[in-house]
C-alpha cells in the first residue's frame, strides 16, 4: 500500500497523513500517487519528454511521410458549351457530344 496524504478541499493544499486532520470534514485522505502524479510518471513518457526537449538538430528523426505524387495529369482545357457548339455544326448527329 502506497503511503497516505491529507488533502484540504478547499484550497488542495497537501499535507503529511495525520489523525487528527484526516477526520476533519473539510479534509480528504489520498494515496501518493493522487498527491504527487510526477512521481509516477511511465519511463516511456519521460525519454519521449527528454527527446522534445533536446534541440531539433539532436533528436531522433522518424521515417518521414512521403507526400510526393508520381504522375497528376493535367486538366483537360476548357471549351466553352457555344464554341464546341459552333465546331460540331455540319456533323452528323450520333457524333456531337451534348451538354444536357
Amino acid at each position: 500500500m502506497s503511503k497516505m496524504y491529507i488533502r484540504v478541499k478547499k484550497d488542495g493544499f497537501i499535507y503529511e497523513y495525520n489523525e487528527i486532520l484526516a477526520k476533519n470534514p473539510s479534509c480528504e485522505v489520498i494515496p501518493e500517487e493522487v498527491a504527487y502524479p510526477e512521481r509516477f510518471i511511465p519511463e516511456h513518457a519521460v525519454e519521449r519528454v527528454e527527446e522534445f526537449q533536446k534541440p531539433k538538430a539532436t533528436r531522433k528523426k522518424k521515417a518521414a511521410l512521403d507526400l510526393t505524387t508520381a504522375d497528376i495529369p493535367e486538366a483537360p482545357p476548357y471549351t466553352s458549351p457555344e464554341l464546341a457548339e459552333e465546331a460540331a455544326r455540319g456533323m452528323p448527329d450520333d457524333t456531337r457530344r451534348s451538354n444536357h
